[in-house]
């Protein structure tokens, strides 16, 4: 059986969304900063919010509003966003094969949270929903 859906840290500045329009229950969020609040819209970019969650404040202040953040409560495990032709950086994995950090890939070399055990994401993941 497939695992939940994992964002990595290969979406750190990306958050190309197509992931967004795969999902068929909406489960992928972005961050308003503005707002505090963790969104899902109905289509990437639409503005039509499908639903919403309270962020855990701490867990949200490591990365903000500089990736995309999946509802694990929520994932079905369906495999639709974590297929090669989807995420154009490949930062999304099912939870079962989250990369371990030995990967030899390079991901936002320029990003200060580069190089991250990718298994930290797991843990994160489930931390950013307060509600």
């Amino acid at each position: 059986m497939a695992g939940v859906a994992i964002i990595t840290e290969a979406c750190i500045g990306v958050k190309d969304r197509a992931c967004v329009d795969v999902c068929p229950v909406q489960c992928i969020y972005e961050f308003d900063s503005v707002q505090n609040v963790l969104v899902s819209e109905q289509m990437a970019g639409s503005g039509v919010v499908e639903n919403s969650h309270a962020p855990n404040a701490d867990a949200v202040s490591i990365f903000g509003d500089s990736l995309l953040y999946v509802n694990v409560d929520e994932c079905t495990s369906c495999t639709a966003c974590y297929q090669p032709d989807v995420c154009p950086v490949g930062a999304i994995y099912s939870e079962d094969v989250v990369p371990d950090g030995s990967s030899t890939s390079a991901y936002n070399a320029d990003d200060p949270h580069k190089g991250h055990d990718h298994t930290f994401f797991v843990g994160h993941t489930r931390a950013v929903f307060a509600d």
